[in-house]
Parts: structure tokens; C-alpha cells; sequence
């Protein structure tokens, strides 16, 4: 059987996957980071930096915000920030997803994905000066301020060296970036199994986005508002 997808559908579609596979990468990597029972590691981010790059700001959006849904529920609706307020996290990160599209073609890779997470560290810092108001005396303190946007800007850091090298194809030096990271979360965590997983998972995402940008870096960038003009793929 053939389905006729429009470039915009299947751009959705990928986005989506994607986003779903931010959320087990935030899952993985929660389980290694045990710093504060609402502060981890996150990695969904990859993810959605990936997708940003490779298609544009909806689509990294999308992906940000569908990546969130672990995240959200572990530390909001599970967690103190509490259901509504907890929303903050899907727009955070659906900002960031945004933001990175939005400067994918101004500047290179590395800066696009370290410059976008601005917005979401500034986000984050007043949503938790705020939260530190409206929880009881203790709950949010300058520690934990501290440790999430500093993990945040681990991370991020450490994506845009992985979709730099994406971007540039070169696969001997990702595979050294790879192993270090291995070295040092096992060196820290002393958890083989979970660490062995998560590295699993984010060579896989990495194998994806590679198959995904390729083919963006041969076509010279072609807009999104030429979508729906392109002749539909056969899947």
C-alpha cells in the first residue's frame, strides 16, 4: 500500500516521533542524575535541537513541546510545581525548539543551539524566583536554582558539539564525543546498564538526525513555505 505525503505532513510526522523519543531520552537520563527529586538530567533536548536545525522553528517547537511530556509530568504533575503551573516546562522547552529553528541559517549549528537556550534559562530563572513566592519557605531555594540551569546549560552545551559534528558529517570525531560522554557518566553514576542504555538511545537519535539533515544539507536549505509545492514522497 502507498501514501502520498505532503513535504509538510511528513515533516509532522518525523517531529512527533522525534518528540517521543525526547521523552525517553528524559527518561534515561533522569534515571542517572538522582541530583534532587526535581533536578536531572534531561536530555529530550537533542531531539528537539535536531528536528529545529533540520526543518525550521514550528517544527522544533512541536518537537520541544511533545518532548516535555515526561518531563512535565515527572517534576509537575508527580513533582511541586503542581499541574498548571508545571505548563512552564512544556513552553520552556517548546521556546527553545523555536528559538534554535529560528536561527538555524543566521549562524553556525553550534551557536544557533547554545544562543536559543536563552530564552529558556531566563524563562526558567524568573518561573522559579516566582514559584519561590508561592511554595512554602524552602521548597525552592537558591541551591536548586543553581543546579537546574546549570544541568540545563551541561546539556546544551554538550548537544550543540554532537549537532555540529552532525552538521559536518564527521563521524569519527562524534564517535570520540560519544565515548567520552560514556567515560564520564559511568565514571560519575557507576551504572552501566542505564548509562550503556542511554548512550544506546542517543547514537540511535544521532544515526536518525543524521538521515534527516542530510538530505537538508543537499538541497541548500529548501524553505518550508516551498512544502507543500514539493512532490509528495512514496512511503
Amino acid at each position: 500500500m502507498q501514501f502520498n505525503l505532503s513535504q509538510r505532513t511528513r515533516k509532522i510526522l518525523i517531529s512527533l516521533a522525534a518528540g517521543l523519543m525526547g521523552n525517553l531520552l528524559a527518561y534515561l537520563s533522569s534515571l542517572l542524575t538522582p541530583m534532587h527529586p526535581q533536578v536531572t538530567f534531561d536530555f529530550s533536548h537533542l531531539a528537539t535541537f535536531g528536528i529545529a536545525v533540520a526543518f525550521g522553528p514550528f517544527y522544533g517547537l512541536l518537537t520541544g513541546a511533545i518532548g516535555a511530556i515526561y518531563p512535565y509530568f515527572e517534576f509537575a504533575v508527580w513533582g511541586i510545581w503542581g499541574p498548571a503551573a508545571g505548563l512552564a516546562i512544556i513552553f520552556g522547552k517548546a521556546m527553545t525548539g523555536f528559538f534554535c529553528g529560528l536561527l538555524r541559517n543566521r549562524m553556525p549549528p553550534f551557536l544557533a543551539v547554545t544562543l536559543s537556550f536563552i530564552p529558556e534559562s531566563l524563562f526558567t530563572f524568573g518561573f522559579l524566583q516566582v514559584m519561590a513566592v508561592y511554595l512554602p519557605a524552602g521548597m525552592v531555594n537558591q541551591d536548586m536554582t543553581t543546579s537546574i540551569i546549570t544541568e540545563g546549560w551541561v546539556e546544551v552545551i554538550m548537544f550543540s558539539f554532537i549537532i555540529e559534528t552532525v552538521m559536518r558529517r564527521k563521524v569519527m570525531e562524534l564517535a570520540v564525543i560519544m565515548l567520552e560522554i560514556f567515560i564520564i557518566m559511568f565514571l560519575v553514576h557507576k551504572e552501566f546498564t542505564h548509562t550503556l542504555l542511554l548512550l544506546l538511545l542517543i547514537t540511535f537519535t544521532i544515526l536518525v538526525l543524521f538521515e534527516i539533515i542530510n538530505p537538508r544539507i543537499k538541497n541548500k536549505d529548501i524553505p518550508d513555505s516551498h512544502d507543500g509545492d514539493d512532490p509528495p514522497p512514496t512511503i
